[in-house]
């Protein structure tokens, strides 16, 4: 009995197997002539790198030693090239330099001495141009810092990775004078550029490969940057007339790159003039100073003095400057003189209370 059903499940099997290759055969049913026909290989794992205005098409070629040449159909066969297939080649490619900016389905057929052709392989691919170029956006620089190294530190806003935003590259002058860029990848939104000459202008653009396998990359306009700002996280605060009780009164609080925090000056004693000094990390030429109130607070002084010193002794006078207490903006004041500088002096001179607020202040040296 075990054998009768062993049989019958045997039977079961080859049917099964036999059905299942007559459906595969039926998907290639219409290649197929009666009484046999030869197909040369066909062009298997065929790939198209997009490119500016051209592509390339590529594929390995097949171990069939019968193909010698392969035809490249696109726009529903209306248009197509030939090329030669050599057996003393690996690779076979086409690469199109003419074809429109658009979308595209290309058809590879082989061929045999005979004209026997190979079953068609589609392939889809993308021209880029000049459409694709003009909506391209740079890559918005956040910040550039100078530290007391000399080392110009760069952050970034996020980069427009839908589009294709590969890279950003930095062009700047290096210490010995040379003109250099650097390319960073855009998942990286903070880099420093070590060798940059202090007082040279740099800038900078997006690098987009629209594909990732694409063989072209395509670049926005460069952005150039007009001055430069100091690190603050590197300065110091050596000297201050007073400061109210409480951290959030802290004259620390000017230098921490933040308008929402205060400096707030000892409101039971302190009288005008208000001062404090700031020990900056390295001689620098201080193009201009950038003052803000404490975010909607109108405490802050009418008018401001700056000073400026290498040594901490002798000092140069800046000039008075109104200060709009009503305005949460930043203020800009550009100096008298722009020599080198390792310390610079604020001092409010008047106001509406004997005692005064400020929010941030920022310094920005020039390029030469």
């Amino acid at each position: 009995m075990k054998t009768k059903f062993y049989y019958v499940f045997l039977i079961l099997i080859g049917c099964a197997f036999s059905f299942a290759c007559k459906k595969m055969d039926s998907t290639y049913k219409q290649f197929i002539v009666p009484g046999g026909k030869y197909y040369p290989g066909r062009a298997n794992g065929a790939r198209f790198q997009a490119g500016n205005k051209r592509g390339r098409l590529y594929w390995l070629r097949n171990a069939d030693p019968k193909t010698v040449k392969a035809k490249i159909y696109w726009n529903n066969y209306a248009d197509s090239v030939e090329i030669p297939i050599s057996n003393e080649k690996d690779t076979i490619s086409y690469m199109f330099s003419n074809l429109p900016e658009n979308f595209y389905t290309f058809i590879i057929k082989t061929y045999d001495l005979a004209g026997n052709a190979s079953v068609p392989v589609e392939v889809p691919g993308a021209i880029y141009g000049d459409a694709y170029q003009e909506r391209l956006l740079p890559r918005p620089l956040k910040g550039a810092l100078l530290k007391t190294s000399n080392k110009l530190f760069t952050t970034w806003e996020a980069a427009d990775v839908a589009s294709g935003a590969y890279a950003t590259e930095v062009e700047y002058t290096n210490n010995s004078g040379q003109l250099t860029t650097k390319r960073v990848r855009v998942n990286i939104s903070e880099f420093n550029v070590d060798d940059y000459k202090v007082g040279t202008q740099f800038r900078y653009r997006t690098v987009f490969l629209p594909d990732s396998t694409g063989i072209d990359f395509f670049y926005t306009p460069y952005v150039s940057t007009s001055e430069l700002l100091l690190d603050k996280s590197e300065w110091k605060m050596i000297d201050f007339s007073s400061q109210h009780p409480g951290d959030e009164n802290k004259v620390t609080n000017f230098i921490d790159d933040n308008a929402a925090t205060r400096w707030h000056t000892n409101a039971g004693s302190s009288r005008y003039p208000h001062h404090c000094t700031i020990d900056i990390g390295a001689l620098r030429s201080i193009k201009k100073v950038g003052i803000w109130r404490m975010k909607d607070d109108d405490r802050a002084p009418d008018k401001l003095q700056f000073f400026t010193s290498a040594d901490n002794i002798n000092w140069t006078d800046q000039g008075v400057f109104n200060f709009n207490r009503k305005i949460n903006d930043q203020q800009i004041f550009t100096m008298t003189d722009p020599s080198a500088a390792k310390y610079f002096k604020v001092v409010g001179i008047s106001g509406p209370q004997s005692y005064t607020v400020l929010g941030e202040i920022t310094l920005y040296i020039p390029y030469h």
